[in-house]
């Protein structure tokens, strides 16, 4: 007589997973897209998987021709999603109340728009991709990698009702337990482009003025999370005795929240830098793409 049935390391492993709970859900608005979203009782923020093609303005049209989802499953995407995309492709699953759901960390969204936008920059999207490029280029505007985050967490009201300290909290994830050891992280592009609007000849590391350092914070810093993330920063790493601080600001910055941001917003700042013949056009171009108000050229049609 054959004995009971094991459980395998598989079944015990699925049993023992603990699965989070939703904190709140709601719709998110995000330049004129309503999108819907949910925030975990441990503060992660989720876009329920369903809602991804409905969110990038998609129809469902039969399943996905590779083993990504439909929304980023046409073979003309593959060669721009990036390992960090994938990470996020895993999904969540969390359960509301009353049901067990899968969704993705809302980070996943500034990713897959920039997958659209890298393609249609390269010019291999199909006519019906176009849309969803477009809408992209609006939704991609509004935030950064992490921006995401703290959209959600407002309009929910998460940080207010749920963890007065959520805010302070998602700062201090773009910050780094233990400084960075120094590493290049500003782009040569980043200093051509530089150079080019400001009239000057190539510059070095060494002899780059110091204007160029206010560009930075201005341009590169500052638009995290409203300048909560730069003030941040200079707490934790400020001027020593009125000469220069101990290290770079991005060396303070965490590796999986922080620096991507930064490497997002450098990559944004470059684009405006490259349409831009001049800093007076560069600075409308950045405003624009920021969502600011910005001056009107007299010739811009």
């Amino acid at each position: 007589m054959s004995g009971p049935k094991k459980i395998t390391g598989e079944n015990t492993n699925k049993s023992a997973k603990k699965i989070p709970k939703v904190w709140g859900s709601g719709p998110l608005q995000l330049n004129g897209v309503e999108i819907e979203c949910a925030v975990l009782e441990d503060g992660t923020p989720v876009l329920h998987k369903t809602r991804m093609l409905k969110a990038l303005g998609r129809q469902k049209r039969g399943g996905s021709r590779t083993d990504r989802p439909s929304f980023v499953g046409a073979k003309n995407l593959q060669p721009f999603i990036r390992p960090e995309l994938d990470k996020l492709l895993e999904g969540i699953e969390y359960h509301d109340g009353r049901r067990l759901l899968v969704g993705y960390d809302a980070k996943i969204l500034p990713y897959i728009c920039r997958v659209y936008r890298d393609a249609d920059r390269a010019g291999v999207l199909t006519p019906n991709q176009q849309g969803t490029a477009q809408l992209c280029e609006t939704m991609g505007d509004a935030f950064a990698v992490v921006g995401i985050t703290a959209l959600i967490y407002e309009q929910l009201g998460y940080e207010k009702f749920k963890h007065p300290e959520a805010f302070r909290l998602l700062i201090e994830s773009y910050m780094a337990d233990e400084v960075r050891k120094w590493s290049k992280e500003f782009p040569d592009e980043l200093f051509f482009q530089m150079d080019r609007i400001y009239g000057n000849q190539p510059t070095t590391s060494r002899n780059r003025p110091l204007y160029y350092a206010k560009f930075l914070r201005k341009y590169i810093y500052e638009p995290l999370e409203k300048g909560e993330v730069l003030r941040g920063l200079d707490e934790r790493n400020p001027v020593v005795k009125g000469k220069a601080r101990k290290s770079r600001h991005h060396s303070n910055l965490s590796e999986n929240i922080g620096l991507p941001a930064v490497r997002s917003q450098i990559w944004q700042v470059v684009a405006a830098l490259k349409m831009s013949a001049n800093k007076q056009k560069y600075e409308s171009n950045f405003a624009r793409m920021m969502g600011q108000t910005y001056q009107t050229d007299l010739f811009e049609q």
